[in-house]
């Protein structure tokens, strides 16, 4: 599902998916994983609607499907972050260049069912990519830790 990219004092994923719903999908369930040991076997209770949006602007240098990824993994930081829960199933019900519209399904950080393993605070535009080649999506991402 991804490789973890070799970064000095940080870390980075690597993610394939066969199209760019996919892609974002399995960067949030590898970002997870990076950061949780969780039990396999609970179910998750609490469902957050996310609708993230970015602008056509590019005076960053990204592409806006780039933007709108890095958006995606700050904004399920954030709530991991400010809320404390723990995410393990994502799902995107419309996708574009600029916008996406979905949700994230977990529940609250239990110490008993969770072992934190890394602390990301950030999510970075380091090193970003996100591409479509031949075999479907790539997209690379360093995480400040």
């Amino acid at each position: 599902m991804y490789d973890i990219i070799d970064h000095t004092a940080d870390i980075g994923i690597h993610v394939v998916g066969k199209d760019l719903e996919e892609v974002f999908i399995n960067s949030a369930k590898a970002m997870f994983d990076v950061m949780i040991e969780s039990k396999a076997d609970f179910i998750p209770a609490i469902t957050v609607p996310l609708n993230i949006k970015t602008t056509n602007s590019n005076k960053t240098g990204f592409f806006p499907h780039e933007i709108l990824f890095v958006k995606w993994l700050q904004e399920l930081l954030y709530v991991f972050e400010t809320r404390h829960l723990v995410f393990t199933h994502f799902f995107i019900d419309r996708i574009t260049d600029n916008e996406l519209e979905g949700c994230a399904k977990g529940l609250k950080y239990d110490e008993t069912r969770h072992h934190l393993k890394c602390q990301i605070k950030a999510v970075t535009y380091h090193k970003l990519s996100v591409v479509q080649k031949e075999d479907g999506w790539h997209a690379n991402v360093i995480f400040d830790i």
